[in-house]
């Protein structure tokens, strides 16, 4: 049985493969450059950076309003990894269109 502990890293890899390869960057490369610290310079490199974690951590958040949900409306035992479970598939849907462009590159 995979515990918590397990998942969790899992489900974070999964937003950071999105963050990497979703096609919606182009969306949030026009959203990125506004919402950047002053203190990194204004360029595409550093914009294409946040715009990746912007679009991580976008799916982790999205991806966690189910497990979340699943938590307070059956309230399951603590020992319970049956919401990482329903994190870990929300995560995995909202990266299907990065799966996809990862195979059109292939």
């Amino acid at each position: 049985m995979i515990d918590r502990g397990i998942l969790f890293p899992i489900i974070i890899g999964v937003c950071i493969v999105n963050g990497i390869f979703s096609p919606y960057l182009a969306i949030a490369l026009q959203v990125v450059p506004i919402l950047m610290p002053e203190m990194f310079p204004k360029n595409v490199h550093w914009a294409l950076f946040f715009s990746s974690v912007f679009v991580s951590s976008a799916t982790l958040l999205a991806g966690g309003v189910p497990a979340a949900l699943y938590e307070r409306f059956f309230a399951p035992d603590e020992r319970s990894v049956a919401s990482m479970w329903i994190w870990l598939g929300a995560a995995t849907l909202l990266s299907l269109p990065a799966l996809e462009t990862i195979n059109k590159a292939l």
